[in-house]
């Protein structure tokens, strides 16, 4: 009978690789616990130390000056649109990557740009489709679907990307209807909203449709082409078409509501924002 004699050495060196596995296990499970309470109390505001600061006289002149339609808003609008401002700039995870300029006043735009779009709704803190934001100077090159981007949402990853400086081009001009900011955060808001049962999201969901319904007529097809008031990329799918009709509904509603009010009406009950004082 052939038999296994284990020495003293190969007991202890078994031991501890069995100890070395348990307790890399435990640190494992540890750390997730850790990442899932860290997780929690930032995005149920439970963290003492993060609060929002009110936006300074200095911020203010910025975001009116970037952004000229905030000037259209009453003061009540305006009082909720900078406390929103400011607890999405404190709240929402900026990352910039190269060296970018500006970074604090790009942080207050982008904010300012995705509170202006949800001004008329109560859900505004984008929570299920947006915890990051991640800002490159300039075109850079998305690993994931390889190909350059100026920006872009990426509903797995809750994420928006930027080029800065197309970026800031959007805030330069805010009569030519090309706004970046609007068009991603207006992506996000369509998922933000996808699959919700609050009367807010069906609502807007409603109008989504009624905007495919619209995307997919070749009357209204043909009347988009005549009128060029909506760029071409609009033309590339019902989503792309959403995003660009957003920015222009945002920089020149009174054209928007001159040249498809049908389509203007729609959007301006999804958003529960009413702009024809602001025209």
């Amino acid at each position: 009978m052939i038999g296994y004699r284990c020495s003293r050495a190969d007991v202890v060196l078994g031991v501890t690789g069995v100890d070395i596995f348990a307790i890399a296990c435990i640190l494992f499970i540890l750390s997730y616990l850790v990442y899932i309470v860290n997780y929690a109390i930032d995005l149920y505001e439970l963290n003492p130390f993060n609060r929002p600061k009110a936006l300074t006289s200095k911020e203010i002149f910025i975001i009116k000056s970037k952004i000229p339609s905030i000037n259209r808003l009453d003061v009540e609008q305006r009082e909720i649109l900078f406390k929103r401002v400011s607890w999405f700039r404190t709240r929402k995870h900026f990352t910039f990557r190269g060296p970018v300029g500006h970074k604090q006043e790009l942080k207050l735009l982008i904010s300012t740009a995705s509170c202006l779009l949800t001004l008329g709704m109560r859900n505004y803190k984008f929570r299920r489709s947006v915890h990051r934001i991640v800002i490159y100077p300039s075109e850079y090159y998305s690993l994931i679907n390889r190909k350059h981007h100026l920006g872009e949402y990426n509903v797995g990853l809750k994420t928006i990307v930027f080029a800065a400086d197309n970026l800031e081009k959007g805030f330069e001009q805010s009569d030519d209807n090309v706004n970046l900011a609007i068009h991603e955060f207006s992506h996000a808001l369509y998922h933000e909203t996808k699959g919700r049962n609050s009367w807010e999201s069906l609502k807007f969901q409603a109008g989504f449709r009624r905007m495919e319904r619209m995307f997919s007529d070749k009357h209204f097809t043909s009347r988009m082409e005549s009128t060029g008031y909506f760029r071409d990329y609009a033309k590339a799918n019902i989503l792309e078409f959403f995003a660009v009709a957003c920015e222009n509904f945002m920089e020149t509603p009174e054209l928007f509501k001159r040249d498809f009010p049908t389509l203007f009406e729609t959007l301006k009950k999804m958003f529960n924002l009413d702009l024809d004082n602001l025209a």
